[in-house]
């Protein structure tokens, strides 16, 4: 734990030599996640000195992109795997800087390389950490790469049973509210300017599509599905991108919006009359 006033920068150093550097990550991560809620203050200062220290930023990434390497080449271990959260705290962190929604990005990278296989110890690792709420703060404050890659790892939560019955359970009621305004206010965005971000709002749809095969989670798409999705607004969107209209077919298919068909699983309050 560190406690000293020189922690940070003995820290910051010790990141340099490659013989220290994981025990200095591990103090470093749980360091920011301690004073992230405890002192903000504290937590923004200490993202100043990381931030401009000699090569802190390069070596930090260095470890990230040796990590992915490993998961591609397949010799990740138990151990090396642990990396992964260490880079949660770089996606959690909010500043409103273009270069640093590279390093938000490349953070959501690695995660996004371990999850697209949707194995189970993978998304299991990834409920635990609490990667929902982690996708859900890189769609809300990220650049767009970044919303896409939180939207790609939420995919592949949603497409495992687990973790579609975790999202739609009592205990992730206030975060998934938080998705759907998230969603809703992208999609209204979306709306009045189409030509920012086709392949955001294709995610977004595919993420409603997922959702919608879950009986609690369809219950809440229903509540929350912006107007923009049922208006048209989108038309000349989706007949200059066919793949968009056919999911958006899907979704107002799923919803009973077109041909009033509904998914089996459905109790009949649920139901559109």
């Amino acid at each position: 734990m560190m406690k000293r006033p020189m922690a940070i920068p003995e820290i910051i150093l010790e990141l340099q030599d490659q013989s220290l550097r994981e025990s200095a990550i591990r103090c470093l991560s749980t360091f920011l996640l301690e004073k992230r809620e405890e002192d903000p203050e504290d937590y923004h200062r200490t993202a100043f000195l990381l931030y401009h220290s000699c090569c802190t930023l390069t070596v930090l990434l260095q470890e990230v992109l040796v990590f992915s390497h490993l998961v591609v080449d397949g010799g990740m271990t138990i151990r090396a795997s642990c990396v992964l959260n260490f880079v949660v705290p770089l996606v959690r962190f909010e500043v409103p800087s273009e270069i640093y929604e590279i390093v938000r990005a490349v953070a959501l990278s690695v995660i996004g390389i371990l999850c697209q296989a949707r194995e189970p110890e993978v998304i299991m690792w990834a409920l635990e950490s609490n990667m929902v709420e982690v996708c859900w703060i890189s769609i809300e404050i990220g650049s767009e790469l970044s919303k896409v890659i939180g939207m790609h790892i939420l995919e592949a939560i949603l497409q495992d049973d687990l973790g579609m019955s975790y999202i739609c359970s009592p205990a992730c009621d206030h975060l998934l509210k938080n998705l759907m305004n998230t969603w809703d206010h992208l999609v209204t965005f979306l709306a009045a300017d189409q030509d920012s971000s086709p392949r955001l709002l294709f995610h977004i749809i595919r993420g409603y599509v997922l959702l919608c095969t879950h009986v609690g989670g369809f219950s809440i798409v229903l509540e929350n599905l912006p107007d923009s999705i049922t208006n048209g607004s989108f038309d000349d969107l989706i007949a200059e991108f066919p793949v968009i209209r056919n999911l958006l077919q899907q979704l107002l298919v799923s919803l009973g919006k077109i041909g009033g068909c509904f998914p089996d699983f459905l109790p009949d309050n649920l139901l559109l009359h």
